[in-house]
């Protein structure tokens, strides 16, 4: 009996580890084709060529001086074409904290933004070892207040942006909307909506929310630690860990949210995430929209060709809708 129990366990521990294998290798394929990388380089490359390309330093000089790591964050500007001043958009790659994923998450969001009328910031937050404590938290700060100060410059409207933010980066701008570690704390406007794309919310507790595939837990768990090994270094406490948990919280005042995920995503399962952030959202009365969309995995951007296809205009239309209440 004990033979057998054995040989099934070994077969267990093969085909998921095969099965995982075929889902990551799927991932990378359709990414391949839903991200439509060459459309955001197509924008950047128009930018350059009509002299309208800027990318610049986050920080000043002498605060990259000071702290050599500031000098890693950067913004792009992507300006609408028709001049129209409008609300904008702030566009946060994903990356689990390690890097950000700046053309696929980045780019092609902002020139889909471009292409709808908005003027859309990419940022590149502090990720990795140049990573601190709230340090991405502190970066998205810092383009919000140069942003609002240079409204008339940059041809934005400070009041009512949004964020639109994927995987960690959806992180980053979920946390960004509360109050105790967002907006609020650093005295900035508070976002008009949040545009959360598979968004990696609920970083802590991989574990209350088991599956039967043991290497997805195993992923989780990498994902995890590495995230908190960039995010607070050695020194974690479980309020610091959970801290960067956004259904904790999320109260009444809360920005509008649309999300979206993939019923196909391994690296960010939507019962661990996407599903909590929505009753946290739901309990506490916040107006939300949630898709979960068939066949879709993680890491997909624009979803060109995929059953989410088409989301970032919902979800524009949803970002539109929610400031005019």
């Amino acid at each position: 009996m004990a033979q057998l129990l054995l040989e099934v366990f070994i077969i267990y521990l093969v085909l998921s580890f095969l099965l995982t294998c075929f889902m990551i290798t799927k991932m990378y394929w359709v990414d391949h084709k839903a991200n439509n990388k060459k459309y955001g380089l197509a924008r950047r490359t128009q930018l350059i060529q009509t002299g309208r390309w800027r990318q610049l330093p986050l920080y000043p000089m002498d605060e990259i001086a000071k702290d050599k790591n500031l000098g890693e964050v950067r913004f792009t500007i992507f300006p609408n074409d028709d001049g129209v001043r409008r609300k904008y958009a702030i566009i946060l790659p994903g990356g689990g904290y390690a890097h950000t994923i700046t053309v696929p998450e980045g780019y092609c969001i902002a020139a889909k933004m471009n292409e709808l009328g908005y003027t859309a910031f990419v940022l590149e937050y502090r990720t990795g070892f140049a990573c601190r404590p709230y340090a991405p938290m502190h970066d998205l700060y810092r383009l919000v207040k140069y942003i609002t100060e240079h409204a008339e410059e940059l041809n934005v409207l400070p009041e009512d942006y949004t964020l639109i933010g994927f995987s960690a980066g959806g992180n980053l701008a979920g946390i960004y909307g509360t109050e105790e570690y967002g907006w609020k704390k650093y005295g900035t406007l508070r976002p008009g909506a949040l545009i959360l794309g598979y968004p990696w919310t609920n970083i802590n507790h991989w574990f209350e929310h088991p599956y039967w595939n043991i290497w997805e837990g195993l992923l989780g768990i990498w994902m995890q630690e590495r995230g908190n090994l960039f995010m607070f270094r050695g020194h974690q406490t479980r309020e610091l860990r959970d801290s960067v948990c956004v259904q904790y919280w999320i109260r009444p005042g809360y920005p509008p949210v649309y999300m979206f995920t993939g019923d196909d995503d391994i690296l960010v399962k939507a019962g661990a995430h996407t599903d909590v952030m929505a009753q946290a959202l739901k309990a506490n009365g916040i107006p939300y929209m949630y898709q979960k969309f068939f066949g879709v995995p993680h890491g997909v951007g624009l979803a060109v060709g995929t059953n989410a296809e088409g989301w970032l205009e919902e979800a524009v239309a949803f970002w539109e809708k929610s400031v005019e209440r």
